[in-house]
């Protein structure tokens, strides 16, 4: 069965290489802002290496991290709108990504009949889990720190996340004393362990074991 967990790692990295020649390569050191919520939008992004983050802002004036975006994923599509973007993406790591104007977009879509089938393929697969991951305030608070461990573990890569318990609460809705508390009960139980700043999954096996209890 397939399970969001399973759409989480996105294929579309190798098929994006021959259009990257197109765009303007970029460079974004740890916590660089890459664009700004509320600010004009002129064109997308799409990231070859590294882990972004989008933040808004709620009218209240809370944080709400929307998504942690690695390599082969979209983000500030809107841009194509020229539009306002919604939100700010961040650097959450260094990361290196591409980007591309109205006119690039425009160019590539003429040119090679191709390239608009991937855009739409991997805006739809992005559009589709953001959907799903709004049903997991369904799920327990330890279940839904589990799917964005193993989650960030598939966009990462690596067993070492570079994340803090703030961002986990902030894309949960969690509190902050919430995670803190599964956290502790989860090193304590050597499922994980938090080094500088870094979260480390030690026993993958038995996080995903544990979420899929919930969907079974």
């Amino acid at each position: 069965m397939t399970t969001l967990l399973d759409k989480a790692e996105c294929p579309f990295s190798a098929l994006w290489q021959p259009y990257l020649k197109y765009g303007q390569r970029m460079y974004f050191q740890r916590k660089s802002i890459i664009f700004t919520q509320g600010k004009s939008a002129s064109g997308f992004y799409f990231v070859l290496k590294g882990l972004i983050k989008t933040v808004t802002v709620k009218p209240e004036g809370q944080e709400k991290i929307l998504e942690f975006l690695g390599p082969g994923k979209l983000l500030g599509e809107c841009g194509l709108d020229l539009t306002l973007y919604y939100s700010t993406a961040i650097a959450a790591e260094d990361s290196v990504v591409y980007f591309f104007s109205l006119q690039h977009f425009k160019h590539l879509s003429s040119t090679y009949p191709d390239f608009v089938t991937l855009f739409l393929n991997s805006l739809n697969q992005k559009i589709r889990i953001l959907s799903e991951e709004n049903t997991l305030t369904a799920l327990s608070a330890e279940q839904q720190i589990a799917y964005t461990l193993l989650k960030m573990k598939r966009v990462c890569k690596s067993n070492r996340l570079s994340i803090t318990q703030q961002d986990i609460a902030s894309f949960t809705s969690l509190t902050r004393i919430t995670v803190y508390k599964i956290f502790k009960k989860w090193k304590e139980s050597n499922l994980i362990d938090i080094q500088q700043r870094t979260i480390i999954i030690k026993k993958p096996a038995q996080l995903l074991a544990f979420f899929q209890e919930s969907i079974s």
